[in-house]
């Protein structure tokens, strides 16, 4: 049986993830502006949903922009929901509006606008 306590909270070029028993959980993100990381993308598996998994993804990018001193362009959907959640994050955030495109294909039922 898959424990959500014992989720880790991976890291690679462009993507923090968790594997899961039906896939990996993923965030995906560019830095094509100086200063910046663009997350477009959050996905967890169907199975997997309501369990808190974008919650820890979102989490650990916003940790990693912090420590590096970069502000959070919220182009996904569910981002821009884990900010309103969590207003202690706005800090570190610019305008969803900017020059990208919203291209956040999947947020999941019942998360985000």
């Amino acid at each position: 049986m898959w424990i959500m306590e014992s989720v880790k909270i991976l890291h690679e070029n462009g993507r923090f993830y968790t594997g899961t028993p039906h896939g990996d959980a993923e965030l995906l993100y560019d830095n094509k502006e100086v200063g910046v990381m663009n997350i477009y993308h959050t996905f967890v598996p169907d199975e997997e949903r309501g369990m808190g998994l974008a919650g820890k993804l979102a989490k650990a990018a916003f940790e990693y922009a912090r420590e590096r001193g970069l502000k959070v362009r919220p182009s996904c959907p569910y981002i821009e929901y884990y900010i309103e959640k969590h207003p202690e994050v706005k800090d570190y955030t610019v305008d969803s509006t900017g020059p990208l495109p919203r291209i956040c294909p999947v947020a999941g039922p019942g998360r985000g606008p």
